[in-house]
């Protein structure tokens, strides 16, 4: 079966803008998410998913279908961070759980949460969830968290993590066994903390 992601980025090269629209609208809540949990940060996750479509726009041309497009866009989206995490990692910058640190002014996960539910207590359920996984999450190495927010958040067949990652199947497969078994040992620390 043709992926018809592909069909829109060929219809964009020549020519189709609508298609290039498509895309867009159709991949950038992913994209969004994935950046997100990189850096817990909306704000950030945003401009990260702008610029992946800037780079995208850019070399449209050099566009050669080897894979599904989505495989693609991650790819390009992971090479984004990286680049961004050697560029930063000079002056790191902190995203706080509580909103605290540098007087309170660092951006607080739970004010970044959307606030839905139904009343005040699935709500304190859901931020106290939030606080869980969030911290979870970013005990993790990052070759660990890659493939867990790629395979589990994003939904990516191991084949596909393997081609945005550029590791073999069975590395993929370890390194998400691996990341579960952190994350339940993790989560129940931080949740007997609490």
């Amino acid at each position: 079966m043709a992926d018809p992601d592909v069909a829109e980025m060929l219809a964009f090269q020549g020519g189709e803008y609508q298609a290039f629209e498509r895309l867009v609208g159709r991949h950038t809540d992913s994209l969004v998410n994935y950046f997100y949990f990189q850096c817990r940060d909306r704000h950030t996750a945003q401009d990260c998913s702008q610029d992946v479509w800037f780079k995208i726009f850019k070399s449209a041309g050099d566009y050669v279908p080897r894979a599904r497009f989505r495989t693609f866009l991650f790819r390009v989206a992971r090479n984004l961070w990286i680049d961004r995490v050697r560029t930063a990692s000079r002056r790191p910058v902190e995203t706080s759980i509580q909103g605290e640190g540098d007087g309170g002014d660092a951006p607080s996960l739970l004010d970044q949460l959307p606030a839905e539910g139904p009343g005040p207590d699935a709500e304190t359920s859901r931020v106290d969830a939030a606080r869980v996984v969030a911290r979870a999450l970013a005990s993790l190495p990052e070759e660990m968290r890659e493939v867990y927010i790629l395979a589990e958040i994003e939904a990516l067949p191991y084949a596909e993590v393997s081609a945005v990652l550029e590791i073999p199947v069975g590395t993929v497969k370890s390194r998400m066994f691996n990341a579960v078994r952190r994350l339940k040992q993790v989560s129940g620390r931080i949740e007997g903390e609490s």
